[in-house]
């Protein structure tokens, strides 16, 4: 027995977290982003199930939401994917990534407090302007900007349907929402005779990125501390999605108080006389 080969030591070591090191990681080679909370917007509502806002117009809301700046924070992207779909009049962007964040905010913006994320969230790079291209198929309006899909920083290029080019700061503008202004007494797409709408053009332009929370992965993890029992959070790391959202924050009004708004469309024209024509109304009674 005295010739038995020992394989595990007496005592195996105690290995553990340590925290501080996890945040260093997340500081060290990371920058500075802005987070932006979100809340439903509740904003002219007197019931949970209403679908229109009798009291007043919600303005203020981006799909549904309110955002409120609470903090910044030092975080490093991670395997950040690119994945970009195409669909009707423009780019769907779902390029996901993982941040790893520090456990609390900045002392500075957020007060040290810890960090409280959820999916909806957005999250910007500070001190820096994140220019990316964007293109897409937009609608002249004669009398309103025009939306685009994101909030435009510079249009490169812009051509209508009839292959007329318009140039930025000659033809038309940038408005405090992103959109496209455009200037009056200068040439414009004009309206289509044949459909009596706003000609299409095609518009190629930049916009500042930005980022929605996706998805908290682990978002309590605990520990205890060295050798002591003491538990301890851990900070969770998110995945982030690139702005899947399309632009649609309502007109700015912060004075309109009405109840009711105009039809966007003309109500439909009756054109059959029921005591002039038979309306067939069975697929049996049609005839060739």
């Amino acid at each position: 027995m005295s010739d038995r080969i020992k394989v595990l030591p007496d005592e195996i070591p105690n290995i553990g977290f340590n925290l501080e090191a996890q945040e260093q990681l997340a500081v060290d080679h990371g920058i500075v982003f802005e987070h932006f909370a979100a809340i439903p917007s509740t904003i002219g509502q007197i019931d949970r199930g209403d679908l229109r806002r009798p009291d007043t117009l919600d303005t203020i809301s981006e799909n549904g939401f309110i955002y409120k700046k609470v903090g910044e924070f030092v975080g490093t992207i991670v395997g950040n994917n690119k994945n970009h779909n195409h669909v009707e009049g423009g780019i769907l962007d779902t390029s996901v990534g993982r941040l790893i964040l520090p456990k609390y905010y900045n002392k500075d913006c957020g007060g040290g407090e810890e960090i409280a994320m959820l999916p909806g969230d957005r999250v910007y790079a500070k001190a820096i302007e994140i220019k990316v291209p964007n293109y897409q198929k937009v609608e002249y309006k004669p009398k309103h900007s025009d939306f685009l899909q994101f909030p435009a920083k510079e249009v490169s290029m812009l051509q209508d349907s009839k292959g007329i080019d318009y140039i930025e700061g000659r033809h038309f503008k940038i408005d405090c929402n992103g959109n496209i202004e455009w200037i009056d007494g200068q040439k414009n797409p004009g309206i289509d005779p044949e459909t009596g709408k706003g000609r299409l053009y095609g518009i190629r332009y930049t916009y500042i990125a930005f980022w929605y929370i996706h998805q908290l992965l682990n978002e309590v993890r605990m520990t205890n501390l060295g050798d002591s029992s003491q538990p301890a959070r851990l900070p969770y790391h998110v995945t982030i999605q690139r702005e899947y959202v399309y632009h649609n924050r309502n007109k700015p009004a912060p004075e309109n108080k009405n109840t009711e708004t105009k039809r966007t469309q003309e109500p439909p024209t009756e054109v059959l006389d029921p005591n002039k024509y038979e309306v067939k109304v069975d697929i049996r009674d049609f005839k060739d």
